[in-house]
């Protein structure tokens, strides 16, 4: 049993920003990464429904870091509808490690959706580094697939598994795969068993409502880590409840 943070606060560093190859990649490819992000009672989001209101800028530097080196990031419809993604640019700190590792300068997003239902109006698809590629089913509507086309490098796949969804990658030369959710594509990819590397940030609140369930949504309960033990790979955390407002 390790101890790796104990009550009188002693713990590895009290550093505000992640230790530099933290979250490198494996120079053997492919691999296949999930980054979550849970609440304490297991919620993916705060009462606004955004991930980002139980989000902290050291979970944002581990999305940014996992980003850095990665071919693809491959989303859901509902999450990029919900989260509205920013353009995936070529980042200059990047550049040098993603040229020597035979990358393009960016990665390329991958939005996975059955309706085509998407907005394309948001900038990501107009100014990201790479066109965003767009993995579709045969049920897709007809009358969507001129417009998808227009915008996107589009995909149409006979069964949209988790696997078949990384082989149309992997033949693109798109290797190292993060896959960010949302909490159904997470699920596809578990049940498959294709995902090497899990990367889960435990967010310290307890939300108080569930996202679209009505009712004017409270701020979350906050609790602070006062413990966290290892053993054989398990992780085992005490927290307190705290009575102040979550850290911006």
């Amino acid at each position: 049993m390790r101890i790796l943070l104990a009550p009188d606060g002693l713990a590895a560093g009290a550093e505000d920003r992640l230790p530099p190859g933290a979250y490198d990649w494996p120079r053997a490819t492919p691999w296949t990464r999930v980054t979550m992000l849970r609440t304490l009672d297991g919620g993916v989001a705060g009462p606004d429904g955004l991930s980002g209101s139980v989000s902290s800028p050291v979970d944002r530097q581990v999305l940014s870091e996992v980003r850095r080196l990665a071919d693809a990031v491959v989303i859901g419809a509902t999450t990029l509808r919900v989260e509205r993604y920013g353009p995936m640019r070529a980042r200059p700190d990047a550049l040098a490690d993603r040229r020597s590792r035979r990358q393009a300068d960016a990665p390329v997003l991958v939005v996975v959706s059955g309706s085509l239902d998407l907005p394309w109006e948001d900038r990501v698809f107009s100014d990201s580094t790479l066109t965003p590629i767009v993995i579709t089913g045969p049920a897709a509507p007809a009358e969507r697939l001129g417009r998808a086309a227009a915008h996107v490098e589009l995909v149409r796949l006979a069964d949209v598994t988790a696997a078949a969804i990384l082989d149309a990658l992997h033949q693109r030369g798109l290797r190292r795969v993060v896959c960010e959710g949302g909490p159904g594509l997470l699920a596809r990819f578990a049940e498959e068993d294709v995902v090497d590397e899990l990367c889960l940030t435990v967010a310290p609140y307890q939300p108080t409502l569930t996202p679209g369930a009505g009712g004017t949504a409270p701020d979350p309960r906050v609790f602070e880590l006062t413990q966290l033990l290892e053993h054989e790979s398990f992780l085992f955390a005490r927290y307190r409840r705290r009575s102040v407002g979550p850290a911006q």
